[in-house]
């Protein structure tokens, strides 16, 4: 680790060490929930970001991917209808086809396990959102080599309560929630969520004069908590959610103008259980047992070749007027099915933790594809099961030693209907060390060491193509690469978090180093319009940089918040199919640089202003090839008038209309020229600009 960042992190927190009058009881503390206790972001040994209802609502977010570039390294990418792949620190995936994947950022809503379902992650009466940025190797295993998204919906309350959520903005969006709680007896309660957004979406597409980008979701939330008896506490949570969205992205000459005839689909339709049971009646221990089922029907299809077929309309159509031109669709029908079981046990202290965990996976797919002859299905069933422990041992009174284990034993069994068979079958380890000094009450230095692991998995598509006589020219190459390897990653950080004497600044700086052990990177083979994906083991990978988030209270009206992220990458020792030597390039979605800064003004109690600015370095859009996004900076503003229980905002993002994208490819598809390997894009987000009444007790 740079020896400079560390002097850095140590400066700050002597500076925030002084006037060490200040009263630990006094200092505002903001409380994370996802690792295995709920403490202050302050006192978490690894890097974390928060984002609460009210910063959710300032920026008007429906979705995790209008949040997301308010964290320090955190970047996505869609090739969908949604952001619905993140990558953290410039580790995640970047899309989903016929191969089953392991997800790299896992999300948990409510105790459930999302990993891979990205499109789950909406954001209504939704109390917080925490992402923790480096392996989570000991608390969520393999579903988070490169971090974890947790989000906590609004918990039930004794109190009656009702939320009520009305919003309109432009290309015809609107968006309306309402949630209630209330207790019942004296010792339960209830609260259910229900919510619509609906858009016509970015593209407008020409030949069917539709909006083939269109947004629909809903989702319904329902969450019942009893105190049975003193010592047992039993918590019910149940999830249903309904995304039917148009996918219509990609254009030949990269615009937001479709003349697709076929576009696609992106929808989920899942309903999903988690039930808690909490015994706190042993001396030695608080015992908690958990269940989760979840089942999830989603469609991603496109318009391969972008274009449409229609002689009648020649100053829009290719297809069928010229004479490479080619037509064909792709569809990707998953239906997904999870079951996990862990039983946790907890020192009544809080500083001891141990657990046993087990995890079902099924997923069945039928790919539609054009140039195939029939239908292609596949199954892919894994199971995993987990030990883990960690211990917080106190060695002073200001500095405290944690250490954690996890052990977790993953196997998968893949069959398909091109007579592929393969099985995978990891043993994997992942553990932390952190040592915690309390400078003063509200002060602390952090050194960790953690090792997270990724399973290994199956290139299905590309055996597949080798096995097809005469197809592919990388028989031999792929042939080799039917399955790869686990991924680990060790990671180093040295970090500072503390607060002012006067309490106006809340400052967390870390930085970190990451080595990727056997990386895993995905790559394509193009060969006549058709394309192979598929994983191989690099030798190695490096990750390393700086991360800063604080919130700074310039006066009683005033109010800065702001994020910054530093980030190197480099991959060692990965050549590609089609024989390109990524060696010493930088890893896919991994910017050097990213920040997010926020200023609210507190005209009166209740009128206020919101202005950011937020942006990102170029970086490369894949491993496979090396065409970048740019850079680019956004500004984002909104009024509202907040009175005790209802307010109004008024919001813009992207308020220049900036363009930017959220995903990129380079191969041929354009006849026109001849089929010329060339970069094209999918737009992010326009200028989005809208109202929103809210109403609550």
């Amino acid at each position: 680790m740079n020896a400079r960042l560390c002097l850095l992190a140590c400066a700050v927190a002597q500076s925030l060490s002084l006037s060490a009058h200040a009263d630990e009881s006094d200092i505002e503390k903001i409380i994370v929930t996802g690792d295995f206790k709920s403490e202050s972001i302050q006192e978490l040994s690894a890097s974390a970001s928060l984002f609460s209802e009210a910063d959710i609502a300032s920026r008007e977010a429906k979705y995790l991917d209008e949040l997301l570039n308010q964290a320090a390294n955190v970047n996505f990418t869609a090739g969908a209808s949604r952001g619905k792949f993140v990558q953290i620190r410039g580790i995640g995936l970047r899309s989903q086809f016929v191969d089953p994947v392991n997800p790299s950022v896992g999300v948990v809503i409510d105790g459930i396990n999302y990993s891979g379902l990205g499109g789950a992650a909406m954001l209504f009466d939704v109390d917080q959102v925490e992402i923790y940025r480096g392996p989570q190797g000991t608390r969520f295993g393999a579903d988070a080599l490169a971090g974890m998204i947790h989000m906590e919906s609004a918990e039930p309350t004794l109190e009656p309560s009702v939320k009520v959520k009305l919003g309109a903005g432009n290309y015809n969006a609107w968006d309306a929630g309402i949630a209630a709680g209330t207790g019942f007896g004296e010792k339960s309660s209830v609260r259910a969520s229900f919510y619509q957004n609906k858009s016509d979406g970015y593209v407008d597409n020409q030949y069917l004069d539709s909006n083939s980008q269109n947004i629909d979701e809903q989702v319904a939330r329902i969450k019942l908590h009893s105190q049975i008896t003193e010592h047992w506490r039993t918590e019910l949570v149940a999830h249903y959610m309904d995304i039917d969205n148009g996918y219509d992205a990609f254009t030949l000459d990269n615009s937001r103008i479709s003349v697709a005839d076929e576009p696609g689909k992106d929808t989920q339709e899942s309903v999903a259980v988690g039930l808690s049971n909490i015994y706190s009646g042993f001396n030695f221990a608080d015992v908690q047992f958990n269940l989760t089922g979840l089942d999830a029907d989603l469609l991603y299809s496109y318009d391969e070749d972008w274009v449409c077929n229609d002689p009648e309309q020649p100053a829009l159509c290719l297809e069928g007027l010229h004479p490479y031109a080619y037509s064909s669709t792709d569809s990707y029908q998953r239906d997904r099915q999870d079951y996990t079981a862990e039983l946790q046990l907890s020192g009544k202290a809080g500083n001891w933790v141990s657990g046993l965990y087990y995890q079902s996976r099924d997923v069945d797919l039928l790919r539609q594809y054009t140039w195939n002859a029939g239908d292609f299905t596949s199954t892919y069933d894994s199971e995993n099961i987990a030990l883990y422990g960690q211990i917080e041992t106190p060695i002073s009174d200001k500095t405290r030693l944690v250490t954690g284990l996890r052990v977790e034993r993953n196997e998968g069994q893949y069959s398909d209907s091109a007579a592929v068979v393969e099985n995978v079958d990891d043993t994997m380890v992942g553990a932390k060390v952190a040592l915690e000094y309390q400078v003063v009450p509200r002060t602390m230095i952090y050194t960790s060491i953690s090792r997270g692991y990724k399973a290994g998995g199956i290139n299905a598509e590309a055996i597949a193509k080798a096995n097809d006589e005469g197809l592919s020219q990388d028989a031999d190459f792929f042939l080799n690469h039917r399955t790869f390897d686990p991924e680990y990653l060790w990671n180093a950080e040295f970090g500072v978090k503390g607060s002012s004497a006067d309490k106006r600044l809340n400052l967390r700086i870390t930085a970190f180093y990451m080595y990727r052990d056997n990386i895993q990177l995905k790559a394509w083979k193009t060969e006549d319009q058709q394309f192979a994906g598929y994983f191989d083991n690099g030798n190695s990978g490096e990750n390393y940089g700086l991360e800063i988030e604080g919130e700074y209270a310039v006066s009683k009206r005033l109010t800065l918040t702001g994020s910054v992220g530093a980030l190197d990458s480099e991959i060692d020792g990965f050549v590609t199919a089609e024989g390109v030597d990524q060696s010493d390039r930088d890893q896919a979605q991994a910017p050097h640089y990213q920040y997010a800064l926020n200023a609210r003004f507190d005209i009166t109690d209740a009128l206020f202003v919101n202005l950011g600015v937020e942006g990102k370095d170029e970086y490369y859009f894949s491993n496979s090839h090396n065409s970048k996004s740019p850079s680019y900076n956004l500004v984002n503003a909104s009024v509202g008038y907040q009175a005790e229980y209802w307010g109004v905002n008024f919001w813009v993002r992207n308020a220049l209309d900036k363009d930017y994208y959220n995903r990129g490819f380079k191969f041929g598809n354009n006849p026109v020229n001849g089929y010329i390997a060339q970069t094209y894009v999918q737009y992010a987000e326009p200028r989005v600009a809208g109202v929103s009444f809210n109403y609550g007790f």
